[in-house]
C-alpha cells in the first residue's frame, strides 16, 4: 500500500507506512546519500531492509522541499538529518513504520502490534506505581500504550543513562482507543512531565511525543 497515514501536529508532523512492497520495490523509490548506502549495506535481513527503506520513504512526505537530506545518527544511536534542520525518530512493528519529524523540538515514536504476550512480560517495564493502574476495560490496549509511550519518551530523551522502568514513568489513564496521556522523565535527580498522543491502527498501537 506504502504511505499510508499522515497526521500533521502544532510543531511537528508524522507518518506511517504500509508495508506491502519488496526490497527490490522500496530500493527504486528511494535516493540515498552515501552515508545511507552505507548504513544500508549492514542490513542483513530483507525484512530490516524493508523496514528501514520504508521509514526512509516516509520523509518526503513530511519535510519542505530542500530540507529531504540524509538520515544519519548521533553517538547514542539518535537519528537525526543531515542537514541539521530536523528532529527525527522512527519505528516499526510488523506491517508498519512510522517516523515523526520536527524543525525545531526533540519528539518520539512507536508503534506496537498487539499480543496478549504482553501481560507475561509486563512487570519488567511496569514500575510500582504503573502496576496499580487498573483499567475497567481493554487491558491489553492499555498495557501497550504504557510500553509505547515508555518507549517514545525514552526516543525522545534520546539518552542511554534512562532505566526504561524506574526512570520514566506514566501516569493514569483510561484507555478509549485514541487520546492523551502524560509521562514523566526522572534523569539526574531532576524531572520533566511530557504530554503524549495515542492512536489505534487495525491491531497496532502508536504513541508519539513533542517536547514543548
Amino acid at each position: 500500500m506504502g504511505f499510508f497515514l499522515k497526521k500533521n501536529l502544532a510543531e511537528a508532523a508524522l507518518g506511517v507506512w504500509e508495508i506491502n512492497e519488496s526490497v527490490e520495490e522500496l530500493w527504486e523509490k528511494v535516493n540515498l546519500t552515501d552515508f545511507e548506502l552505507k548504513y544500508y549495506s549492514f542490513l542483513r535481513s530483507n525484512t530490516r531492509r524493508q523496514q528501514w527503506l520504508s521509514y526512509r520513504l516516509i520523509l518526503p512526505h513530511l519535510v519542505n522541499v530542500g530540507e529531504n537530506t540524509g538520515i544519519e545518527y548521533d553517538e547514542f544511536g539518535k537519528p537525526f538529518l543531515n542537514n541539521g534542520m530536523r528532529h527525527i525518530s522512527v519505528s516499526h512493528s510488523g506491517k508498519f513504520s512510522a517516523l515523526i519529524a520536527s524543525p525545531t523540538k526533540n519528539v518520539g515514536i512507536d508503534i506496537e502490534q498487539m499480543s496478549p504476550k504482553i501481560f507475561k512480560v509486563a512487570h519488567k517495564f511496569l514500575n510500582s506505581k504503573e502496576l496499580r493502574i487498573v483499567f475497567s476495560s481493554n487491558a491489553m490496549e492499555g498495557l501497550f500504550v504504557i510500553w509505547a509511550a515508555k518507549e517514545a519518551l525514552f526516543k525522545l530523551c534520546g539518552r542511554r543513562n534512562i532505566q526504561f522502568r524506574e526512570d520514566i514513568r506514566i501516569f493514569p489513564f483510561e484507555f478509549q482507543g485514541q487520546g492523551t496521556l502524560q509521562g514523566e522523565i526522572i534523569n539526574n535527580g531532576s524531572s520533566k512531565v511530557y504530554q503524549l498522543s495515542y492512536l489505534t491502527i487495525e491491531n497496532f498501537i502508536m504513541v508519539f511525543a513533542v517536547d514543548k
